[in-house]
């Protein structure tokens, strides 16, 4: 196409109109935006309004509201939920189901397979089944129907091949850095029984052959019932032992800050909370000595309760609950949601929320399912694969 000049003057110059301090009409502007792939196009976006405009207007992908997500751990599938809206009917539509072996059982044990987390319509999946420490981790584009396994852990090696866990998806994270535009998956440094310690953090970016180990994170071990989050290009966990505290990873400089963030409140037991995003900001779930649940949200370096909820500690869905315009509750396999208001939200046992999601289980190994964030994409993963 070769190179063209752009040129973006001031605003009180020109006039109100931001076309007329373009070199290039809309339409030009749109065809060479279309001709990015969807990373660089959401890139993009950053520039300016003009080009945030263009691209929301002119792109599917932004067109493409977010939906909620939900894993279903015991089918290991995922299914998106229809409408959250007051015309919903409680209708879901599956998005992806692992593929079986012939001969395979039908279901899966609940720690078997899990969903580490989605980013622009890619889902990270972590198979904890088999002999290889650290779980086997693939990403996959349900609209594409691609797959890209990702490299094992480095020095996985060294651990006994006999020791078996089904837990190695808690210790990943699925990230995306908007600035950058870059997707990684994070490793935090944690221990699994005692038995395999990782005392640093690694991090593979997409697009590359090998993980890289994060200095830093020394002596600052995850605890793994609280969660591993992510929210705007920052990967948070909690400290295990002592005091907890959490733990912040820039992705952009790949560096751990010096210092730590309290919890707003301390729980009687590390498993009585974990970390969430709330509105894209980083949030946390406490359960209070009086039963409750109470949401904090990080704002301005301060926490901030946003909602007080009175409901069993299994109904609040993991690791998100508060989606868009709406927060999220299960009931058995009926999933609500609740409009979001200003100030403090409180609910309780007896409040009726809208039925957005009424599922049906294929097995009866349980109806534990987890809530993440969907936006449909066409990128393909072939411009991530590095063995063609």
């Amino acid at each position: 196409m070769g190179n063209i000049n752009w040129k973006i003057e001031n605003k009180s110059e020109t006039g109100s109109n931001p076309m007329e301090a373009c070199f290039l009409p809309t339409d030009l502007l749109v065809q060479i935006l279309l001709r990015l792939p969807p990373s660089a196009r959401r890139r993009a976006r950053l520039v300016c309004k003009l080009w945030r405009d263009v691209v929301a207007e002119h792109t599917t992908e932004m067109q493409s509201r977010a939906k909620v997500l939900l894993w279903h751990a015991s089918s290991a599938a995922a299914y998106v939920v229809d409408d959250l809206s007051s015309s919903s009917t409680g209708s879901y539509t599956e998005l992806w189901r692992i593929a079986r072996v012939p001969g395979e059982r039908t279901y899966y044990y609940p720690d078997e397979v899990h969903l580490v987390g989605t980013c622009n319509g890619l889902l990270c999946i972590c198979d904890n089944r088999g002999e290889r420490t650290g779980g086997t981790v693939t990403l996959v584009n349900p609209a594409t129907g691609e797959k890209l396994l990702v490299p094992p852990l480095p020095g996985a090696a060294q651990f006994a091949l006999n020791y078996h866990c089904q837990k190695w998806d808690r210790a990943y994270c699925f990230a995306y850095h908007p600035t950058s535009g870059q997707h990684k998956v994070v490793h935090v440094p944690c221990s699994f029984d005692r038995v395999c310690d990782y005392d640093a953090a690694h991090v593979l970016t997409l697009g590359e052959t090998a993980w890289h180990e994060v200095r830093g994170t020394n002596g600052k071990r995850c605890n793994l019932h609280a969660g591993v989050v992510s929210v705007d290009g920052v990967t948070y966990w909690v400290t295990d032992g002592g005091t907890a505290r959490i733990v912040s990873f820039d992705l952009d400089n790949g560096q751990v800050a010096s210092s730590t963030i309290e919890l707003p409140s301390l729980p009687d037991k590390p498993d009585d909370y974990n970390l969430t995003e709330v509105q894209g900001r980083l949030g946390v779930v406490i359960r209070s000595p009086s039963g409750t649940r109470e949401a904090w949200v990080r704002d301005k370096g301060k926490w901030i309760c946003r909602y007080v909820l009175r409901c069993k500690w299994q109904q609040i869905p993991r690791p998100y609950f508060a989606h868009g315009e709406y927060f999220l509750k299960f009931e058995g396999k009926l999933l609500y949601g609740y409009s979001r208001k200003s100030g403090v939200v409180k609910v309780s046992r007896k409040d009726e929320g809208r039925l957005v999601a009424k599922m049906k289980d294929d097995n009866n190994f349980g109806s534990n399912y987890q809530t993440f964030v969907y936006v449909k994409t066409s990128e393909p993963l072939g411009v991530y694969d590095t063995t063609k």
